[in-house]
């Protein structure tokens, strides 16, 4: 018996879950095609060329996306290609992409890490952004540029962000976060020169934020905001830098040291602004300007090196540096900007020959606590802003060039202690209501006595005890000149008995050079000790016609050592070359650490006082300590000033000879 056998064929829809499995298929490219398995998730694409259509992003496809297959040959993601894929767990492009669209990945919010290949060259806008979950990048090489807010909000990127060398522009917020402490990324920085950052208009914080930053040996440009809020503790930057952009290291305020090399012409606005702990800041030679708010608000900041050749120190570029307590400003400086070094707490302000102006508040102390003593405005000084001295608590004298015409409202407001002002302008300069706001009316002001009816007369200055110069004035006291190209200038009361004037300049006690003026200031002599040394721009004049009005030399050494101190014997001499006067001084070189000893005045009328013995013997100090007991004569033994007196022979800087 035949048996008929009866096969029941039953087709059973896959099972996802606990639901039924769909595969989804489509095209997503002129050339390329998807099959989605939503049971696992798993898309692959197929094919060649730019990927151009969304269709993954579409509802409920993108709700099942969890890995993709991409294709060697596709050569770019369209903008919105897996937005909202909240599944999508990694990606691994392949070498032949070069480019990411606008939004591409946007809130796949379990995305954890991505290999963009090695031929991508931009990332669009907000292509990453809120990929909260995202740990780990596989950088290009050839990354060119990377969009705004592109991988915004991803607080979970640890990992290093490596910028190659043909980066050129990064958006604004590019790896910011509405927590910009959250941020944890490392850069490293290799892109030869790109392009500066563009601030985001509401300012938010977090734009660029990284804890560390490392920069490879080809860099030549730092790009301005690069590093806003960045970490590092120390920074050295590649002998290859050129130039930095403005606010490049705004605001990273673990930042106490960084090495800026000698090959960097151009630094930006506020450069260093606001890096609370950067404690010290050595300025290229090369340098010829900086830019205003250079170092705003660096608290901590107390050492600062200026290029020689600097000619404007601009506004505010050390404003509220509060740990400054010194400056040597270069000779070369002739406008000194708004607030430059306002609330500086400064021991000393020497400022140089060379400056014509200085601005608003340039030196104002802000009620702190301590201020230098003394004051000297030089004779090119043609005028002060507003509130330049003010608040300068310990302020006793001040020193008025010959040339200043205009002291601002407020100049020296609430320099209380000030007792004694010396003006060689021949007319009064202008003042306002206010200029010596809370100077004592007892203050002197000592002038040329052709001028004493002028300022008696003059509104403001008559408020003053107005008395004629005398020839106990103070001549100089101790400046820092730079090696080579410094102009020195003295002043000194003239003497009807003078037959001439004699200046002694030493290094380590022994003769460096020697001049000879006569009475009425003209040059009779140059001496030096040793060759190859040199006197240019020598001229001396008469600031008044009148012979008991003081003389003005002007000079310039050129050969001088780096970082060396040098002393002057200035004497006003009789016609048998009898001291009336001596006044003794020094000077350093730039990179000269130790203490200046001289303050330029006159130390006794006749002979000099013999410094102190290092040795610790007892030397002679002065007449009136030593009675009939006092030096007996001077004399030049092989280049050196020797004092020869009852005790012992001493050279300048009071050493015994034996």
């Amino acid at each position: 018996m035949k048996k008929t056998i009866f096969v029941l064929l039953v087709i059973l829809p896959l099972m996802a879950g606990n639901g039924f499995a769909t595969v989804y298929t489509g095209s997503v490219g002129p050339e390329l095609t998807y099959t989605l398995d939503s049971g696992t998730g798993h898309v692959v694409i197929e094919g060649r060329g730019a990927m151009t259509s969304d269709d993954l992003s579409n509802y409920p496809k993108r709700e099942y996306v969890k890995t993709v297959s991409f294709p060697e040959g596709l050569t770019s993601i369209c903008a919105n290609a897996f937005h909202g894929c909240y599944n999508l767990q990694s990606i691994v492009l392949p070498d032949s992409v070069v480019s990411i669209g606008a939004y591409a990945f946007q809130e796949c919010t379990k995305l954890t890490t991505v290999n963009l290949g090695k031929g991508i060259k931009t990332i669009d806008t907000q292509a990453f952004i809120f990929c909260t979950a995202l740990r780990k990048v596989r950088w290009s090489d050839c990354l060119e540029s990377i969009g705004n807010m592109a991988f915004y909000n991803c607080t979970n990127l640890g990992d290093t962000v490596f910028f190659p060398k043909t980066f050129k522009t990064m958006g604004w917020e590019a790896f910011g976060s509405e927590n910009y402490n959250s941020a944890s990324k490392v850069m490293v920085w290799e892109a030869i020169h790109a392009n500066d950052f563009i601030r985001y208009e509401s300012d938010v914080p977090g734009e660029c934020h990284f804890t560390h930053i490392i920069f490879g040996d080809s860099v030549e440009y730092i790009p301005n905001m690069l590093c806003k809020f960045m970490y590092n503790d120390s920074i050295t930057l590649p002998e290859t830098v050129k130039a930095i952009g403005a606010s490049a290291f705004t605001n990273c305020s673990r930042l106490q040291k960084i090495h800026i090399p000698e090959g960097v012409t151009s630094i930006g606005a506020s450069a260093f602004a606001g890096c609370k702990k950067l404690k010290q800041l050595v300025l290229p030679a090369g340098l010829q300007e900086i830019p205003e708010q250079l170092c705003n608000l660096c608290e901590a900041l107390d050492s600062v090196r200026l290029p020689a050749g600097l000619t404007i120190i601009p506004q505010k570029a050390f404003n509220g540096c509060s740990a400054l307590r010194s400056i040597k400003i270069p000779n070369s400086v002739t406008n000194i900007g708004n607030n430059a070094f306002a609330g500086c707490p400064l021991d000393t302000v020497v400022l140089p020959s060379s400056l014509n102006v200085l601005g608003d508040g340039v030196f104002n102390q802000l009620f702190l606590s301590t201020s230098p003593k003394h004051l000297v405005l030089n004779d090119k000084l043609v005028a002060t802003g507003m509130g330049t001295f003010a608040n300068w608590s310990d302020l006793e004298s001040i020193v008025i060039g010959k040339n200043v015409s205009i002291l601002g409202q407020d100049c020296f407001m609430a320099d209380s202690l000030v007792t004694d002002i010396t003006c060689y302008a021949s007319q009064p300069p202008l003042i306002y209501d206010a200029t010596f706001d809370g100077v004592p009316d007892t203050a002197t002001v000592h002038v040329l006595s052709g001028s004493v009816a002028a300022y008696r007369s003059a509104q403001y200055w008559s408020r003053f005890r107005i008395v004629a110069l005398d020839g106990e004035e103070i001549i100089q006291r101790s400046v820092t000149v730079d090696p080579g190209q410094t102009t020195a200038d003295f002043t000194w009361p003239t003497d009807s008995a003078a037959h001439s004037y004699q200046i002694d300049i030493y290094k380590d006690g022994a003769v460096f050079c020697k001049l000879t003026l006569g009475a009425r200031g003209q040059l009779l002599a140059i001496n030096f000790s040793a060759p190859g040394r040199e006197m240019s721009n020598l001229k001396s004049q008469i600031s008044n016609a009148d012979s008991c009005q003081p003389y003005t030399l002007s000079f310039k050494v050129t050969g001088l050592d780096e970082a060396s101190r040098y002393t002057y014997v200035l004497s006003v001499l009789d016609e048998n070359d009898t001291p009336l006067h001596v006044y003794v001084g020094d000077f350093a070189t730039l990179g000269y650490s130790g203490e200046l000893q001289y303050d330029g005045n006159e130390l006794i009328p006749t002979p000099p006082i013999i410094p102190g013995d290092p040795d610790g013997q007892s030397v002679i100090t002065g007449i009136e300590e030593t009675g009939s007991e006092v030096p007996e004569q001077k004399a030049i033994i092989e280049g050196r000033l020797l004092f020869i007196t009852p005790q012992g022979t001493y050279d300048i800087t009071g050493k015994r000879i034996e």
